[in-house]
């Protein structure tokens, strides 16, 4: 059984006095120079900064003050605005891109004493689930998923304690599944979006990413002042109703283990566990593709005249992108009302939704199939089967590492009410607890 909560650990041995700002950054400094050539999470250092930012830590820390960060090392998506370090998205059509203001969610843990290592790698604007070049820390010759996949691998490597991800169709729950982290999408609207490369923006969330699912609630916490509020005592597992969702689409059978293994677990633990369907879910993939492209072919208008700056793979999601109808379009935005009613629904019945992740392990990197199941797939839809829903209906999900499989980590879902965040964690972090422990 693991208990290991690295971020809050670090955090009371920071305010203990038993460990230095600075000598955790260092800490954190030489593992990282020792695997990203390998790794390859990163696109920007900011190391200067970092020490900087340390040093202030140390001086605050002395003078007896607190915050829900002090200290903590974190990485953020290449997404996501940092005043004056460049934000590419991974992408050449953003050389040279240097914000001149922040956005609100680095703000935001920036405030509650955030220590910036640097800009973490995505797949080019968000608009894929392979995050190339970086690697998976478990298997170097594996995808890490995406597109959150520069901070997922980032964590799974040591390089920090805490980072922030964006997440469209899964893409924070994708990496953090496949590398052995957890990663919160939260409630849509909870999270600032502001100063984001967006890639749909009806469906976009900033989130927070974690080695424990118990390190998201200082970083949530940070995120969203105020949001102890949310937080309850229906969150011990000996109290929950729990809704074993059934999904369509075929799996590894370790994916189908994990979600065994938790059941146990939450039974073992005094939960009650019951089956539960929600008619719709094979089609929000469609309905969530179908949002995602016309939006992205709106906003990638603008750079038409860079076309040939993206990558092949991009450029082709963007040019089919471009023939979805406005029709189509607004067929899919109600198809969301509609699925988001039936989950609201469900989760009247049951405290919290229990569901696969992505459905096999990490595969090898840059093939475009999976095989599940004895049957060659297509990689970038199967990633996204199991995800994808809670985008249409914005209802907050924790990515939570479950098991280890031949080497390789697997994960699973928990999605609860509208609004219940903070409660949601609390739960994954007190499951994930009584797992056994799931670190490379």
């Amino acid at each position: 059984m693991s208990t290991r909560h690295p971020l809050v650990e670090a955090r009371e041995a920071l305010q203990q006095g038993t460990l230095t700002a600075r000598e955790l950054l260092d800490r954190h400094l030489s593992i990282m120079e020792k695997t990203e050539p390998d790794v390859r999470a990163m696109v920007t250092m900011t190391v200067d900064m970092a020490r900087q930012q340390a040093d202030e830590a140390d001086r605050r820390l002395r003078a007896g003050e607190s915050a829900p960060l002090l200290g903590i090392p974190v990485v953020v998506k290449d997404l996501i605005d940092v005043e004056g370090i460049p934000t590419t998205a991974g992408s050449r059509v953003l050389v040279g891109n240097v914000p001149g203001a922040s956005a609100p969610a680095w703000l935001a843990l920036k405030a509650a004493g955030a220590v910036l290592l640097g800009k973490a790698n995505t797949h080019e604007f968000a608009y894929g689930g392979t995050t190339e070049p970086t690697r998976n820390p478990w298997d170097l010759s594996r995808m890490v998923g995406g597109s959150s996949g520069g901070p997922a691998a980032a964590l799974a490597a040591g390089f920090c304690l805490g980072a922030l991800g964006s997440d469209t169709a899964g893409s924070i729950r994708i990496p953090a599944n496949l590398c052995g982290v957890a990663g919160l999408k939260p409630t849509r609207g909870t999270v600032s979006t502001e100063g984001v490369i967006p890639l749909s923006p009806t469906l976009d969330v900033v989130g927070p990413m974690a080695r424990h699912a118990a390190d998201l609630i200082p970083l949530f916490m940070a995120l969203v002042p105020g949001s102890a509020d949310q937080l309850n005592t229906s969150g011990h597992l000996d109290q929950l109703k729990v809704g074993l969702l059934s999904v369509d689409g075929p799996s590894d059978p370790s994916a189908r283990e994990a979600v065994d293994r938790v059941v146990a677990t939450l039974r073992l633990a005094g939960a009650c566990v019951v089956p539960v369907h929600v008619d719709g879910l094979p089609e929000s993939l469609g309905a969530n593709f179908t949002i995602m492209g016309y939006e992205a072919a709106q906003y990638h208008r603008q750079f038409e005249d860079r076309r040939d700056l993206y990558t092949p793979y991009v450029r082709d999601r963007l040019s089919e992108a471009a023939a979805v109808t406005s029709a189509q379009y607004e067929d899919a935005r109600s198809f969301a009302e509609v699925l988001t009613a039936r989950v609201d629904g469900l989760l009247a019945e049951v405290d919290v939704i229990l569901m696969r992740g992505v459905a096999f392990p990490a595969p090898p990197a840059y093939d475009p199939w999976v095989l599940i199941d004895g049957e060659w797939r297509d990689r970038d839809t199967e990633l996204c089967r199991n995800t994808a829903f809670a985008n249409l209906t914005g209802h907050p999900v924790v990515a939570v590492p479950a098991m280890e499989d031949a080497g390789l980590p697997m994960g699973i879902q928990l999605v609860g009410q509208r609004g219940s965040d903070l409660t949601l964690i609390a739960v994954a972090g007190e499951l994930q607890d009584r797992l056994p422990g799931v670190y490379p």
